[in-house]
């Protein structure tokens, strides 16, 4: 019972994720906001709302480990895999804008964390220290973007590529972010109850089902946005998505999470987790340096990373022996 539990979370966080990105760009048009501020806010936003509300939901009911593997578990699969193997499908051009901005503030993101999980906790003040940053990286995203054309402002491609859709209603506008923000409550609520008992039954830890299966789940949406748009070959903004949603979720989603409910961070998570993240954020910047294009082998590299990095997650709950595979 406890995955078909875990199943409807999933699918209803993607549903609601979807609906109140519709209903939100369709509110923000209506309202005249500019494209740069409907990409940058409303969509930026939208697309990190399952994160924020799994997260929210698992700190306010005792399973931080939840809250802080689908956003360290989910930032890693994003890096590593999807956007790896939308590389193996089609290369991926990396602007330095995006690169050297937007990838040194999520370097920066990942090492603040690593330092934070050090003291054992992210509390209240880190959580405000959190988004004073989320705050000054917007402002900056939006002085630097103001301007820009959509060949160099990921936050306005977005905006514009949504805007070729006819907007709906006001009122159906409203109706969808409702219905969004309904589905989003549900699924959190889903996703961590259900996660929380299918570890029990299994036992599994927390830790490794949320750095596993909710970051999976809370990621599946941007992985299949990443793979449609490699197959049709309109791979220009995906590594600014990528790299935006990462910044998102250290910044944006832990920030408002610990000043909601102070986490815990297990000695699991401070000991490798983070700076798996950190590592997989540092070696990828000079990746994406190599000529500002991602290209199929160093796509490949970095899926190959991932599964690397999930079969240590296997091996780490009990699940793997090394003696089954011939090694030791």
């Amino acid at each position: 019972m406890a995955h078909w539990f875990l199943i409807a979370g999933i699918l209803l966080l993607a549903a609601g994720g979807e609906a109140v990105l519709r209903g939100g760009v369709g509110i923000a048009r209506v309202a005249g906001l500019s494209p740069v501020l409907i990409g940058l806010l409303v969509i930026a936003t939208a697309t990190a709302a399952p994160e924020l509300f799994v997260s929210l939901r698992a700190a306010t009911t005792g399973a931080p480990d939840i809250a802080l593997g689908t956003i360290i578990g989910g930032n890693i699969f994003m890096l590593l895999f999807v956007l790896g193997f939308g590389a193996l499908i089609r290369p991926m051009a990396s602007p330095p804008k995006v690169v050297l901005r937007d990838g040194g503030v999520m370097l920066g993101a990942s090492l603040v964390i690593v330092f934070f999980a050090l003291n054992g906790d992210l509390s209240r003040r880190e959580g405000l220290f959190l988004l004073l940053g989320f705050v000054v990286y917007l402002v900056a995203t939006l002085l630097t973007d103001w301007r820009r054309s959509a060949d160099h402002s990921v936050a306005l491609a977005r905006a514009l590529a949504r805007s070729r859709s006819e907007p709906p209603p006001v009122v159906g506008a409203l109706f969808l972010l409702l219905l969004g923000v309904i589905c989003l409550v549900l699924g959190a609520l889903f996703t961590v109850d259900g996660s929380v008992a299918l570890a029990r039954t299994l036992h599994l830890q927390q830790t490794f089902v949320g750095l596993t299966v909710i970051a999976f789940g809370t990621s599946l949406p941007k992985l299949i946005a990443t793979l449609v748009a490699a197959g049709r070959g309109d791979t220009d903004v995906t590594v600014g998505h990528l790299i935006g949603a990462n910044v998102f979720n250290l910044l944006g989603v832990l920030g408002i999470t610990a000043v909601v409910a102070p986490l815990a961070v297990s000695r699991m998570l401070a000991s490798a987790d983070v700076y798996v993240m950190a590592v997989a954020s540092a070696a990828l910047l000079p990746l994406l340096a190599m000529r500002w294009r991602l290209s199929r082998p160093r796509g490949g590299l970095l899926v190959i990373c991932y599964v690397g990095y999930f079969a240590f997650l296997v091996w780490r709950q009990g699940l793997l022996s090394f003696s089954l595979l011939g090694i030791g």
